[in-house]
């Protein structure tokens, strides 16, 4: 964007959102802002015609596919919980199935970083957390000339410096398992404690934006319910940064009642 496209925009924006990107602009040149990528953000990826990178519900789909031999429609999954069908999968084919079935659906190998992916690396976030399992952020960062440790265990964790880049549920190819069924949210504080602490602990020192994150993750959602038990109104603001040009109301009530400021992009003018 050029500079002066990009100050007619800044001129236009309401004094609540222009107030919000310019608190995020300072803490991240300060070191203190991390994000948390989810699986929308991988839409914006570089793929030909003939490849397709799903989000969470699409992958709910191909679930429901699996089990039922049919493709969905909206009354049939749309309002059915995406773990509980994951669950439905390992319980019915095995976890290998399931496993195989995210890799088949998630082409990690055929799509690569787009613009997009690039220019959110190149900025001097603290940490880079993801729920994804693709390699799309970590091909960015090379790309965008500016290097994140990649974490994927928690020995690895417990040694590395900032920036990092930190993979929550699991990697492709084999950093396993996926988080994706009920159980395996159940039990993560359990079996991943060093994850958990290390958000909780970015949540305490960093402000967090979520991109591509829809914020109702079981686990974000534990993570910004103890937050708000821990710290209360002295709480780091979580941004949630996202597009949308039909965000009811009550969603943006509810992010507030939770801890999280929504920046909508779509009331940005277009250009």
């Amino acid at each position: 964007m050029k500079q002066n496209r990009y100050n007619e925009l800044y001129k236009e924006l309401n004094p609540s959102l222009r107030m919000k990107l310019n608190a995020i602009r300072m803490n991240l040149h300060e070191g203190k802002a991390s994000c948390l990528v989810g699986a929308g953000f991988s839409k914006n990826a570089e793929m030909d015609d003939a490849t397709h990178m799903k989000d969470w519900f699409e992958l709910a789909d191909d679930f429901y596919e699996t089990l039922y031999g049919e493709k969905p429609d909206d009354k049939n999954v749309r309002y059915k919980n995406v773990l509980r069908l994951a669950s439905q999968v390992e319980a019915s084919k095995g976890r290998g199935e399931l496993e195989s079935l995210i890799q088949n659906s998630l082409p990690d190998e055929r799509v690569y970083p787009g613009r997009l992916h690039i220019e959110l690396m190149k900025l001097p976030w603290s940490d880079v957390f993801t729920t994804n399992y693709d390699t799309l952020l970590e091909k960015a960062f090379i790309e965008a000339d500016r290097y994140y440790y990649k974490v994927t265990n928690k020995e690895t964790l417990l040694y590395t410096p900032h920036p990092r880049l930190i993979k929550l549920h699991g990697s492709f190819p084999d950093i396993r398992p996926f988080i994706i069924t009920e159980e395996d949210y159940r039990t993560y504080p359990q079996r991943f404690p060093e994850f958990v602490n290390t958000v909780r602990q970015s949540l305490i020192e960093n402000v967090l934006c979520l991109i591509g994150f829809s914020g109702d993750d079981p686990n974000f959602l534990s993570w910004i319910g103890w937050l708000r038990d821990v710290m209360g109104e002295q709480a780091s603001p979580v941004y949630q940064i996202t597009y949308n040009n039909q965000m009811h109301d009550s969603n943006i009530h509810l992010s507030h009642d939770l801890g999280i400021d929504v920046i909508n992009l779509a009331d940005i003018k277009k250009s």
